[in-house]
């Protein structure tokens, strides 16, 4: 567990990152991210499962990342959550393949959901299950370990341990120092409140628990700002991080990520736009 921080709040920096929120936290640019696809639904029950799939697959290039989201959101169709309970899922995916996960993958990933959510209803009850009070890595290692162990078709269970390797690169383990970063956009994704861009669906989980989803990108902004010498995007590095931000929003820590992700896409320096605050 990171102690938290005693290091002082940077006026500059918080203008900065008040400055980016305003600009890049709007409409505009969440149709250029893989949340959109999740505001196409309005059922609360297939918004966490298509953000589920949205933010697994959130790896690589945009275009590629929104493409490969709408080939495996096809076969569910308009009701994915209903879908997944009553239809089988058997070769929905042949064929289909995102960089190093493929259509076997996804089989494999939505029979686990599948399982899982007959039993707790929703993700969000899976994933509280040993209660919502233990530290958000205690809570993302016990969710990715029973999720992975739950039961799959005869047919499935040679390819699950065939594809282990790549399965667990789509769910990825603190445990096993990963930074996790597409499970903490997940859950930035349906734990924050609803304002537009994410979407508030899960009560059982507050705001200040969520971790930074890290990734090498912000990794870079991380190391501009003088937060971390670290060159690996690490579960360390994103809690140091996330306590980081804790000083200017304790209540919401990971309310700057949005804007913070699209700030370096960008190709905006952070470290200059602060220097240029602080000299104005």
């Amino acid at each position: 567990m990171v102690r938290a921080t005693m290091a002082r709040k940077n006026p500059s920096l918080q203008t900065v990152l008040e400055k980016a929120y305003q600009e890049f936290h709007s409409r505009p640019h969440r149709d250029q991210d893989p949340l959109k696809t999740v505001h196409r639904f309005s059922n609360p029950q297939d918004q966490e499962l298509v953000a589920f799939i949205a933010a697994l697959l959130s790896y690589g290039n945009v275009t590629t990342i929104l493409s490969s989201i709408e080939k495996v959101l096809l076969p569910l169709g308009t009701h994915p959550y209903q879908f997944i309970q009553s239809s089988s899922l058997k070769g929905l995916w042949t064929g289909f393949k995102h960089r190093f996960t493929t259509g076997e993958d996804i089989e494999v990933l939505l029979n686990w959901l599948k399982s899982a959510l007959e039993k707790k209803g929703s993700l969000e009850n899976y994933f509280v299950e040993e209660g919502p009070e233990r530290p958000m890595r205690d809570l993302l290692s016990s969710f990715v370990k029973r999720l992975s162990q739950e039961s799959l078709p005869a047919s499935l269970s040679k390819t699950a341990k065939r594809r282990e390797r790549n399965l667990k690169y789509l769910l990825s383990d603190p445990e096993r120092g990963s930074a996790c970063k597409r499970l903490n956009l997940f859950l930035r994704w349906v734990v924050r409140e609803n304002d537009g861009i994410d979407l508030g669906i899960w009560s059982k989980l507050g705001p200040e628990k969520l971790i930074l989803p890290l990734d090498t990108h912000l990794l870079q902004t991380l190391r501009n700002l003088s937060w971390t010498r670290s060159q690996q995007a690490s579960w360390k590095v994103a809690e140091e991080a996330t306590e980081k931000l804790k000083i200017y929003c304790p209540e919401d820590p990971i309310k700057y990520d949005f804007a913070l992700c699209h700030l370096s896409m960008s190709g905006h320096s952070i470290k200059k736009m602060v220097a240029g605050v602080k000299n104005a």
